[in-house]
């Protein structure tokens, strides 16, 4: 059995952004990198990738990991707009090239036309997963169920329809499984996942768990250190070690995503979230709250009826 099935439902897949996109101006990305994993399926027209300038013929798929290099070509030209390794500086420049247009639109009278998911995976809700395996781009063949679920997550985003949140996160669950079916079979890119063994460690997986079942407890790390056997003194090194992050920075994390779901689904006020997810001062719940997520927890609680789980 792969190594891969160990870790398969401990990753945890969390939705940032889709759309349809129009090449109206061909464009180059020369050596740009994006914080987010990136999925793009060629609808119709010309991509190219890497510094070869490899096509990705239509209807098969293109995955660049998050952090690694990305070399693309949008559409076919003689002399490309080169944007270099600053890439688009935000939608309204994108927009001067790649048009976001409807997938409800017919499709058959555009020349140059793509879908894109940007997205995060997360090992244990800790660690981003494909730069913690280190594996480079690589292309995915044509597959209509594959296709299915890239294009049903762009509709469903572009559309304000009841749950459509939770569609979206069934769906992108769908999709990581499928894409890790894929590595397992291709023996070059499951080279990348055999060396992960060593995050099977019990202890760093005992830790993970308690930490997600009890955000509401002292989660210090004494407590924290009860539960994997590691010294109080150690176990932020033992926990940093092997996840890249600060043990506290990421309790603190898993506690406000917490609340961001807590404050969508149900009806207790800002000050009984924090609480239940560990904050015992409100005030400085709704600092970090704003901080991490760029809104107001009272905003989004009261708006909860536009946060459909």
């Amino acid at each position: 059995m792969p190594i891969l099935s160990k870790f398969i439902d401990s990753l945890h897949t969390k939705y940032f952004r889709s759309a349809f996109r129009e090449v109206i101006h061909p464009v180059q990305l020369n050596g740009s990198t994006d914080e987010r994993n990136i999925l793009i399926q060629v609808n119709k027209g010309n991509f190219f990738v890497g510094k070869n300038d490899v096509p990705v013929k239509p209807d098969s798929f293109y995955f660049f990991p998050q952090g690694q290099k990305i070399y693309v070509k949008h559409g076919k030209a003689n002399k490309y707009t080169d944007l270099g390794k600053e890439g688009f500086k935000d939608d309204e420049h994108r927009a001067r090239y790649l048009e976001t247009i409807s997938g409800l639109d017919d499709f058959s009278g555009k020349k140059e036309a793509f879908t894109i998911i940007g997205f995060d995976v997360l090992l244990y809700n800790a660690m981003p997963f494909f730069p913690l395996i280190e594996i480079p781009p690589f292309p995915l063949p044509a597959d209509n169920e594959f296709g299915y679920l890239i294009r049903h997550i762009a509709l469903e985003a572009e559309q304000n329809k009841l749950g459509k949140e939770k569609i979206i996160s069934n769906y992108m669950e769908e999709i990581v499984i499928h894409m890790c079916r894929y590595i397992a079979s291709q023996p070059k890119l499951r080279n990348y996942i055999d060396k992960i063994g060593y995050l099977t460690d019990k202890r760093l997986v005992d830790i993970v768990r308690y930490v997600q079942d009890n955000l509401d407890k002292d989660l210090s790390n004494k407590s924290i250190s009860n539960i994997a056997f590691v010294s109080e003194d150690y176990v932020g090194q033992f926990f940093k070690s092997l996840t890249g992050r600060n043990l506290q920075d990421y309790i603190e994390n898993q506690r406000l995503e917490k609340a961001m779901q807590l404050l969508k689904s149900q009806p207790d006020n800002v000050q009984e979230i924090a609480h239940a997810v560990g904050f015992k001062d409100a005030a400085y719940f709704s600092r970090r709250f704003k901080m991490k997520f760029g809104a107001n927890a009272v905003a989004v609680r009261n708006d909860r009826r536009n946060y459909v789980v």
